[in-house]
């Protein structure tokens, strides 16, 4: 760390020498855009509720910050991140559906979870490539490669590649240790203007801000663009991640009040008993665990093809296939394992671990909830111009292998686990026969579909757009449980959820400046691999099956020099909502089938330039969901959901940025107020309201010697230092807080203030 400082200062004492050799390089003039939201709004012109952060916006926030944080102010958006810089993630919900309840994609490609739909932005690009973040409230794109969004979609643009040749090298530093390296390469155009290329190498780190630990990033990206004849085009993409987190700790409001906000895993290594031959021993985790042994360590990778072919004027085919890879573990890895030689066990039980010669012992050990997915897909499109209709046919098709393990090794009394990645399969535990232990053994193939169709037809001299689509979707699963210490008995179970979508979308353009829109869609979200675990051993039956939604929404929107507006109302109504609840009879949490519920809402959002050199950017979110029936927890059993709230969705929300820009210097203050929340399924449990501010700063200095656009930004968060909480789960909430069968929720607790500071410049 105080090296990189000194890099730093040292970085800037040279370019201040190089300005005083050469004062009369005044830089580059860039010419600011039109758009009075300088970045947070832009004139959208589909027929549907829709709102985007362009790259105006992106490149004021700080280098550290994850795709979440970007959107936040936009309506209907409730996004956190378990720390100021995003490195530790977070998660986002928008009009009440969570993250894992939407679809979200890089350049097309999907990236929820293939299991379970769980998305994980410290996973996506680096802020610095990223060229527009886009979400759709409500309804899914007709072409959209989803079987798990049931409330809408975000997509992620990553930028092209300069036109030019360039080398930009970048460093932000921090409190708590906190720094992020990046440089990235343009090669710029080469062959007469047909092919360029970037790639980008970042490393970046941040000591958590309670407790000990930390999160370690190491990210790549890469993007090639190949321009053919006729408009045709070829471009390739590479994304690489590997995170090494450690986890920080959730609190119920009983644990807040009693150890306080900043209570954290323990930092004392738990010790081992020591081995005595003939004698059980048997080890206690500690009360706080551990946090070295508390870790979320993953790699992923995506590599992604485009093709744009240009058949002829008015016939083109796009064919994108791509390949996703992701390994990891995490969790409260601190586990005990007692030893055995039963022969009526599985494997003949677990072999001596703690190596005092007798099967006796209940021992700590390191153990992991290990995932390995492979993910091809491919996606055609072919559209066409016949008359005044645009048409679109196109196919999806994605499988993927998905497995999810959980053996176990050993640590040491230093806290330190032999193999935290959990990848040598020579360091497992294993059972008397040799076979590993495992806690858990899945493995779940699903083959994912999707056909569509789209007709785009433009009426009364193309002030009337009208948008229909249609597509068939849907998945199927093939689930195995494998024989393991979590549940010893093999099953394999076979499920298809497929569904036919329409869409219906329309725009009339009242005159230059003012349309308005309306549109209706259905959307679909498959049950979570999830609902198969431990069905065998608990006799539960399935008892969930496909979320369908159909959302309307109907709105108006002002796009004009200084002054945009746009704003819809919304109605959701829900069918066959999953949540996870706890079922007192089985004494397990168990996914249910919540039943029907209503979402209805009005979202705003404005952008107005008072003055040259000023700007204000507002958004407003009003959000009612309610549970319909009662929920069914036994045979006999029900709890009183019926009219409730639904958990995490606070009735209002807002945001606000003020703005100021001035040939180099840009600021914007920003504030984001965020409701009462309710954080269990009967209500009887909630958390405050709290507002947010952020500052944002930055300054271009003029050009010198080799620096060129020389650039400082000074973030901070949470300005006012409040105090805030966020629930822990996304789509998984207990029951209840009190009486039978009540579990506590518990919740992140807010970062206090944080700044950082970054020097960029380009070569």
């Amino acid at each position: 760390m105080k090296l990189k400082i000194a890099l730093f200062i040292s970085t800037i004492s040279i370019y201040t020498t190089a300005v005083a050799e050469d004062t009369s390089d005044v830089g580059r003039i860039v010419v600011e855009g039109i758009s009075p939201g300088n970045g947070l709004m832009i004139q959208e012109e589909t027929p549907k509720a829709r709102s985007t952060v362009t790259r105006t916006a992106i490149e004021q926030k700080s280098s550290l910050n994850n795709s979440f944080q970007l959107i936040n102010l936009l309506p209907g958006i409730n996004s956190f991140s378990y720390d100021a810089t995003g490195l530790f993630g977070g998660g986002v919900r928008m009009r009440g559906f969570s993250s894992d309840q939407l679809g979200i994609t890089i350049d097309g490609t999907p990236v929820n979870d293939a299991g379970n739909f769980a998305v994980y932005p410290q996973e996506f690009g680096d802020v610095e490539n990223l060229q527009e973040v886009f979400i759709t409230q409500g309804s899914t794109d007709t072409d959209a490669p989803h079987i798990g969004a049931a409330g809408g979609n975000i997509g992620l643009v990553t930028a092209n590649p300069f036109d030019q040749l360039r080398l930009r090298a970048q460093q932000t530093l921090g409190p708590n240790n906190t720094s992020k390296t990046f440089v990235r390469f343009d090669s710029g155009y080469l062959g007469d203007n047909r092919l360029k290329t970037f790639i980008s190498y970042s490393e970046a780190k941040a000591d958590k801000w309670k407790g000990v630990g930390k999160a370690d990033r190491k990210h790549l990206d890469f993007k090639s663009v190949l321009n053919l004849d006729a408009g045709s085009s070829l471009s390739a993409g590479f994304l690489w991640n590997k995170t090494f987190t450690h986890n920080l700790r959730t609190l119920t409001q009983a644990q807040i009040a009693t150890l306080g906000r900043n209570a954290d895993w323990g930092i004392v290594a738990p010790q081992h008993l020591a081995g005595n031959n003939g004698t059980a021993q048997v080890e206690v985790r500690p009360a706080d665990r551990y946090y070295n042994l508390n870790l979320n360590p993953f790699e992923n990778y995506i590599a992604t093809l485009k093709g744009n072919f240009q058949l002829t004027p008015t016939l083109r085919l796009d064919v994108e296939p791509y390949y996703w890879y992701g390994y990891g573990t995490g969790g409260d890895e601190l586990r005990t394992l007692s030893e055995g030689a039963a022969g009526s066990t599985l494997g003949g039980g677990i072999r001596d671990i703690n190596g005092d010669g007798d099967t006796l012992d209940t021992v700590m050990i390191y153990g992991g909830a290990v995932t390995k997915t492979h993910r091809p897909g491919i996606t055609f499109r072919l559209a066409t111009q016949i008359a005044n209709h645009k048409l679109m046919v196109g196919y999806w098709y994605e499988h993927t292998r998905h497995s999810k393990t959980q053996p176990a090794v050993l640590f040491g009394n230093d806290g330190n686990s032999v193999d935290p990645w959990l990848q040598n399969s020579a360091n497992y535990l294993l059972r008397q026969d040799g076979t590993p232990y495992q806690g858990r053994d899945f493995l779940t193939v699903s083959t994912a579909k999707s056909l569509f169709l789209q007709d785009g037809i433009s009426l009364m001299n193309d002030r009337l757009n009208l948008l229909l689509g249609l597509r068939h979707t849907g998945i199927s699963r093939d689930f195995t449980n494998f024989a393991s210490e979590g549940n010893t008995t093999y099953h394999n179970i076979k499920r298809d959820y497929f569904k036919t979508l329409p869409s219906l979308g329309a725009r009339y353009q009242v005159d230059n400046e003012q349309q308005v829109f309306f549109n209706v869609a259905g959307n679909f979200r498959a049950p979570p691999d999830s609902i198969y675990y431990g069905l065998a051993n608990a006799g539960v039956p399935i008892n969930v099956t496909a979320e369908t939604s159909t959302n309307w929404d109907m709105g108006y929107r002002l796009a004009g020099k200084d002054l945009s507006v746009s704003g819809s109302l919304f109605y959701i109504d829900f069918k066959d909502r999953i949540a996870s609840a706890y079922d007192p009879i089985n004494a397990i949490s168990t996914n249910y089938n919540v039943g029907n519920s209503t979402t209805r809402g009005i979202e705003l959002e404005s952008a107005w330039r008072f003055q040259p050199k000023w700007s204000v950017y507002g958004s407003l979110t009003y959000t009612s969901s309610r549970i319909a029936q009662d929920l069914r927890t036994g045979l006999a059993t029900y709890e009183a959901t019926a009219g409730k709230q639904f958990p995490d969705v606070p009735n209002w929300m807002a945001g606000a940025a003020l703005q100021y820009r001035d040939g180099p210097w840009t600021t914007s203050l920003s504030a984001k107020h965020t409701g009462k929340r309710y954080s269990t399924l009967v209500n009887d449990e909630s958390v405050g309201a709290f507002t947010l501010f952020d500052l944002d700063a930055g300054y271009r200095l003029p050009s010198a010697a080799l620096f060129r656009d020389p650039t400082l930004r000074f973030n901070v968060y949470n300005l006012l230092n409040t105090n805030y909480l966020y629930l822990n789960s996304l789509s998984s909430f207990t029951t209840r807080a009190l009486g039978a069968g009540g579990a506590a929720p518990s919740y992140y607790v807010g970062a206090p203030r944080t700044f950082s500071l970054m020097l960029s410049a380009d070569f």
